[in-house]
This record gives C-alpha cells, sequence and structure tokens, in this order.
C-alpha cells in the first residue's frame, strides 16, 4: 500500500473492517459542520492526496491477506477520559454530541476526516473526549487492559493535518511502545484508545489539532516527551512530529495527528 500525501479517509479496499460483535444496532454517525472555506480546502486537498484503505497500515506491514468483506456490523466501546478508573461502553447519541459540542470549545472548527467522507469511506465514530476512532481489526475481546495493567503497542503515526508525512512505524524500528495504562506514561489518546481494545486488534485513532493538548502532546517542548510517549526514536520522526506542533504559522487544523495503534500483549497489573 503506498501513502501518498494527507488523509485519514478510510476507503473500501480487499481487506474491510471486521466485525466487533453481532449487535443489531445502528451506528451514530458523527455531526460535523464546515470549516472555513479555506480551511475545508485545504483539508480535502490532503485527503484526496492520501489513499488510506480499510486496511491498516499496521496491517498492510504485516502483509495480511485476510478478506473480511462480509463482516461490516460494529460493536463499538466508547471511552472518555474519565472512564480511566471504570471503563464504560456506549455510543455518542445526538444529545452527547450536543453536550459534548458544548464542552469542547470552537469543536465546530476541528479537523475532521468526517467531512470529507466519500460513498463506501468508513466513518470516524467520536467519543465523549472528542477523540475519533476507527476500530479497523477485532482483537481478542476476552483479553481486554484495564487501567494499571501494562500494554505494549504497534504504532505508524502520521501528520495528517500537514502534508500527511509519516512520523514513524514501530513495525520498521523494531521499537515497541509499553506503558502501563491510566499512568501517564502514554498521551491521553493512546490510553483511551487501548482501554476497548481486545489483544490483537488494531485501531486508527484521529487527534484534532484543536484538542492536542487535551489528547495528546505538550505544546511546551520542555515537556513534551517528559516520561510520556510514544516519543519517536528516529530523528526525521521527531522532526516531523515536533514542526507540527512548534511551528507558530500553523492552524489548529495542521495539528492534527492520526494513528493506526494495534495492541500487541498485555501483561495483568493482578
Amino acid at each position: 500500500m503506498s501513502y501518498n500525501s494527507c488523509c485519514c479517509r478510510s476507503r473500501n479496499a480487499s481487506v474491510s473492517p471486521p466485525s466487533l460483535g453481532t449487535t443489531s444496532k445502528r451506528r451514530t454517525r458523527t455531526t460535523t459542520t464546515s470549516v472555513s472555506s479555506s480551511s475545508s480546502y485545504s483539508l480535502t486537498r490532503r485527503r484526496t492526496a492520501l489513499n488510506f484503505h480499510t486496511t491498516a497500515a499496521l496491517i498492510a506491514e504485516e502483509g495480511s491477506g485476510e478478506n473480511n468483506n462480509n463482516n461490516r456490523r460494529k460493536t463499538v466501546l466508547m471511552t472518555g477520559m474519565s472512564a480511566l478508573l471504570s471503563s464504560f461502553a456506549g455510543r455518542t447519541t445526538n444529545s452527547q454530541a450536543a453536550e459534548l459540542k458544548g464542552q469542547v470549545k470552537d469543536c465546530e472548527n476541528c479537523s475532521n476526516s468526517n467531512t470529507s467522507l466519500r460513498e463506501g469511506d468508513m466513518e470516524f465514530f467520536t467519543s465523549y473526549s472528542g477523540l475519533r476512532y476507527i476500530d479497523l481489526r477485532e482483537g481478542d475481546l476476552a483479553k481486554v487492559p484495564k487501567k494499571g495493567d501494562v500494554v505494549v503497542v504497534d504504532w505508524v503515526g502520521y501528520t495528517a493535518g500537514y502534508q500527511a508525512k509519516k512520523i514513524e512505524s514501530t513495525r520498521e524500528t523494531d521499537a515497541p511502545f509499553t506503558f502501563r495504562v491510566g499512568s501517564g506514561e502514554a498521551i491521553p489518546a493512546f490510553d483511551e484508545a487501548v482501554l476497548n481494545m481486545g489483544k490483537g486488534g488494531i485501531k486508527r485513532i484521529e487527534i484534532a489539532g484543536e484538542l492536542e493538548e487535551k489528547l495528546g502532546y505538550s505544546r511546551n517542548p520542555g515537556e513534551r516527551y517528559n516520561g510520556v510517549g510514544p516519543k519517536p526514536t528516529t530523528f526525521g520522526g521527531l522532526r516531523a512530529l515536533d514542526f507540527v506542533l512548534d511551528n507558530k504559522t500553523l492552524k489548529d487544523f495542521n495539528r492534527t495527528l492520526l494513528f493506526d495503534v494495534k495492541l500487541v500483549a498485555i501483561r495483568s497489573s493482578t
């Protein structure tokens, strides 16, 4: 699979996202409003340039040949960061989405992949925290991490809001990220992502630039990697990530980050 410029759109390919259950409930569509005309053009241009197929980058790197075209249903477990102490399952209803919109300042201007969907594209869900995500591979839901467990994840990241530069892939560096869930060792988006993942599962997450301080990395370079990961291990990866976070000429939507995260192992705290 080739990754050209930038987008987080997931289009139908030979591998479709597997089912996460047998629920018959309809999923709730993420409600978004348009950004300014210049921002909208920029987002559309970047997302047209990068064909992010339904196969996650990590699946492609594994050389997966699975075909799950008939498995389109999902059971979606959504977690807000307040649920680190007690995780919960649910879906964003219209009233909850309205409440979230009221809690997150200017969230209507978030750079959101759902604003440029085409027929057949997958849609990001939005959790209570504002994190956007798609479950791309079902893991073993009998093995789900909880707060206090140590997890090992592979990840590949992109500066989705600015030229879609590849930050790093742990499949290439052979340096998976290990952290204790809920301890502050990982950025909040990673903590939230793994809480409801089964072992072996792959989740795509999108951190809106407007929510970078809340869900992602500190804008203060001195605090950014102070015991918090994942931190790129290559010079190129650090440069790509730091550029979008530190460049004061960029707009918030340019700081949007996209990660594919695979839950490799769980070491129980009990």
